[in-house]
């Protein structure tokens, strides 16, 4: 019997009660939930959208589309779990439904961070310290059993430090990022800096999935492109920067996760680099090793659910040390009204092995987070 769960991978709903920390400078420019009724023709159910400097996030039709639950007032009603959990506007809303899914501690990211808000990154800057402060304060109020990782500016990577050493003393247990910064990777050295800061305090660095990629994300013509290619892709450019671009060469000491991929596109892409790797073509190569050196030889985690495919193709790559369960709740599928139980795949399987489901359940994400 496992001896506790820790979900490495929760979310919030954002809820307009966060811009209530925004600066005072911008309280001119808090951004507004509106209703927008059932006009989408890709999510009619939708109703709910926010308006942010004139723009709208999530934007539901056309180019460049992606769907998002935040803010929670329309959508979000269907899942038959109470608006203030979703939200993290009550605390011990979201405590009972940690109950009754079993987990003990959950860690948990932006939704609406996920992808980029607007293009004034000292305005970006401010609506993310006020996220990671509604969320310090939710954590203070949680008796120990919700953590979150920080969202942090990094187009602006002078506040993005400033914030890194904010959200450390804040309580953060991770920094988040996405697999690019626009459509700079991730390992241009301008984002040193913050890698050394967060290598100094201790804080892991957690590669997100998200609509990172401008132009990608730009050329996509359908929700299923959207999600597909910008979205999927994105921690595999991440993956790539850390495994390829010598972050790990500067920072050795840094801890990295890649949070809600796609498995087997991780397993593809080690085999595609390592292919290059061995050739004249692709020299000189940025980093010092292999791919697969780093992958053995320094911190790198991944999330999984647990199903068998997922977990054979993520153990060609790294040990069963780096593997981390999640539930992405409230992100998570609903059937017949009545949330799933994210982790059952994992407890209950005969091809699972006790010591890895413990892993799974609760010691690799312990050791991730420094909890």
């Amino acid at each position: 019997m496992t001896k506790m769960i820790i979900d490495s991978d929760a979310h919030l709903s954002e809820h307009p009660a966060i811009w209530e920390y925004l600066d005072n400078e911008y309280a001119d420019r808090k951004p507004q939930a509106i209703n927008i009724g059932s006009h989408s023709k890709h999510y009619p159910n939708r109703t709910h959208v926010w308006l942010i400097d004139g723009e709208l996030a999530p934007k539901l039709d056309g180019r460049a589309s992606f769907a998002m639950s935040t803010p929670p007032m329309g959508y979000e009603k269907s899942k038959g779990i109470s608006l203030e959990s979703q939200a993290l506007t009550d605390v011990q809303e979201r405590l009972k439904s940690m109950d009754m899914l079993g987990i003990d501690v959950a860690v948990v990211y932006t939704t609406l961070f996920l992808h980029p808000l607007t293009e004034d990154v000292m305005y970006e800057a401010a609506l993310i310290r006020a996220f990671n402060d509604f969320m310090a304060d939710v954590c203070k109020n949680s008796d120990g059993r919700i953590k979150w990782v920080a969202p942090v500016p990094m187009r602006n990577p002078l506040e993005a430090v400033k914030e890194v050493k904010r959200v450390k003393e804040l309580g953060a247990v991770g920094i988040m990022v996405l697999g690019s910064v626009g459509d700079t990777l991730l390992h241009d050295r301008s984002f040193d800096p913050i890698y050394a800061e967060a290598e100094q305090l201790s804080l892991p660095i957690c590669v997100h999935i998200g609509w990172a990629h401008s132009s990608l994300h730009q050329s996509s013509d359908s929700p299923a492109t959207s999600f597909i290619l910008p979205f999927e892709l994105s921690t595999v450019m991440g993956l790539y920067s850390f495994l390829g671009g010598g972050i790990l060469d500067r920072f050795p000491r840094l801890k990295v996760g890649f949070i809600e991929g796609g498995s087997i596109w991780y397993s593809t892409l080690v085999k595609r680099m390592e292919f290059w790797y061995s050739t004249p073509s692709a020299k000189s190569w940025i980093s010092k090793k292999s791919p697969t050196a780093y992958l053995k030889e320094h911190d790198i985690y991944f999330t999984c659910e647990g199903d068998k495919q997922e977990l054979q193709s993520l153990l060609e790559i790294v040990s069963d040390d780096r593997l981390m369960g999640f539930t992405d709740f409230p992100h998570t599928h609903f059937k017949d009204g009545k949330l799933a139980t994210p982790f059952d795949n994992i407890k209950e399987s005969t091809e699972i092995c006790e010591s890895l489901k413990e892993k799974l359940l609760w010691k690799n994400a312990k050791n991730f987070y420094n909890l």
